[in-house]
């Protein structure tokens, strides 16, 4: 009876450990979930030139502001537009180039990202996986001291539409969990969506 108290108490220490460790892996994987999504909104307000401003605890145009942390020409690579020569700014890096989170793949099979192409996860091989924006850098978005949110960031592909008003954006955001992705267990979350901005101002 003993020993069968004994294991009957040690199966049950176990199974709680397990709930436990599963529930504590849904926890973080929510809220790197969580953190890719707010990295994604933070990459569209990049593209709308939207920054964070702490005296109205709002989002405010970038040139309503004396400072802002938004993207200057003189500073590196900028979102394109018909004036500074559409996306021909970005060919002289390359074919295929990122800075700074804003990405550019000038073959036809890149734009459709199908496996083989030079854009398919191309946010995780070396040439590119540096080159992202961290979430909050380029709009002053605070992370409310959350790692999930210091981790996340994002890749933004720019791909021309020649008929169009603006070139249309894929954005790629990734976020790991307090154990990142290399360690047992780890947590990585990457999304992706397609961006509008022409869309967005016809809301507006």
């Amino acid at each position: 009876m003993l020993l069968l108290s004994a294991l009957l108490a040690v199966g049950g220490a176990r199974m709680a450990q397990l709930l436990e460790s599963m529930a504590g892996n849904q926890r973080e994987y929510q809220r790197a979930f969580e953190a890719a999504e707010a990295a994604l909104l933070d990459a569209e307000r990049d593209i709308r030139q939207l920054a964070f401003d702490a005296a109205t605890q709002t989002y405010v145009k970038c040139s309503a502001l004396a400072v802002s942390p938004c993207r200057k020409a003189a500073d590196g690579r900028v979102f394109p537009d018909r004036d500074t020569g559409w996306v021909t700014a970005y060919v002289g890096r390359g074919a295929n180039s990122c800075e700074r989170g804003i990405c550019y793949f000038a073959g036809a099979d890149s734009v459709n990202a199908a496996s083989g192409s030079e854009a398919y996860q191309f946010w995780a091989r070396s040439a590119y996986v540096d080159q992202h924006a961290t979430y909050g850098r380029f709009t002053g978005a605070p992370d409310a001291g959350s790692p999930a949110l210091a981790s996340a960031r994002y890749w933004i592909e720019v791909i021309d539409r020649p008929r169009g008003g603006e070139p249309l954006y894929r954005i790629t955001a990734v976020s790991t969990g307090a154990r990142t992705a290399s360690t047992a267990g780890g947590t990585r979350v990457v999304l992706q969506e397609s961006f509008d901005p022409d869309a967005v101002r016809k809301v507006n």
